[in-house]
């Protein structure tokens, strides 16, 4: 079986992946022995091609997890893949997470794989992610209606964004200043700080910086500096598109200042004001 999540909310797909993989633990694997999470694209091509065409020695059935394998399959490799995912469809279970909608070329090269599922997640807007949200809040323990309602208003069709801030409210973050610094928020100030903009530093300092801010900007120029190096591996889809579209000058140094400012801050040996400087 291949079960293919795709669309450009990625949160959704990569939640659905997520949710696939724990069914299938509840189900056949309570221990975990049977599932595994491959490469990513081309390499993970040529190990689905392996693994499919072996037994498992801990289960019955399998669960691999084996993103971009549609998309990045060379088109010498297709019918082999394609036999591969054919031979028993029954006892092994891949799932993949592709950043976009395969081609119709794509779909239309792989649609005699037996139980083929395809499961695309558009955008959500008005009351579809209104729903969703709400439903989301309530699974995640959330019950403050008033908060919840305005964090939908703020983000509404951004899944990523609202989980994010949703994860910050409960953190004990005020909801006002995890959602918005007055225009631009903690997300685009982390950006503006990278690229040496000052503004970015007169917002967080007009504003007070918090561990909050300063952590959310180390996690930023992580993910540059691992963008650059090519391991975009658990960074959001939306997060590595944005990524390669900066211009940040000395990203190692950018980053190399984060970590330090961080870890003296949090010896004691700086406070916020003063961590913040150590960045610019």
């Amino acid at each position: 079986m291949l079960i293919v999540c795709c669309g450009p909310d990625s949160y959704r797909a990569i939640a659905r992946a997520k949710d696939l993989e724990q069914a299938f633990k509840q189900k056949h694997d309570p221990l975990g022995r049977a599932i595994e999470r491959l490469s990513f694209g081309k390499e993970a091509v040529e190990e689905v091609i392996e693994k499919a065409s072996g037994a498992s020695l801990f289960s019955p059935k399998r669960f691999l997890r084996a993103d971009g394998i549609l998309s990045s399959c060379p088109k010498n490799k297709q019918r082999a893949l394609i036999e591969a995912l054919s031979r028993d469809v029954e006892s092994i279970v891949i799932v993949s997470v592709e950043d976009e909608k395969p081609s119709s070329a794509i779909l239309s090269a792989f649609q005699d794989v037996p139980k083929f599922i395809l499961n695309e997640y558009l955008l959500l807007k008005g009351t579809a992610f209104k729903t969703w949200a709400q439903e989301y809040a309530r699974s995640q323990g959330f019950l403050d209606t008033l908060v919840i309602d305005k964090l939908i208003t703020l983000h509404e069709g951004d899944c990523w964004s609202f989980s994010n801030e949703l994860i910050k409210w409960s953190a004990g973050a005020d909801p006002e200043f995890a959602t918005q610094f007055e225009e631009d928020s903690v997300f685009e100030i982390a950006e503006m700080i990278m690229k040496g903009q000052r503004l970015g530093y007169e917002s967080l300092l007009i504003k007070g910086a918090t561990q909050l801010e300063l952590t959310i900007y180390l996690q930023q120029c992580l993910a540059y500096v691992r963008t650059l190096g090519g391991d975009v591996q658990g960074i959001p889809p939306f997060v590595v598109n944005k990524m390669r579209h900066l211009k940040v000058q000395n990203p190692e140094i950018a980053l190399a200042s984060a970590i330090e400012s961080i870890i003296l801050q949090r010896s004691g040996y700086l406070d916020d004001q003063e961590a913040l400087a150590l960045m610019i």
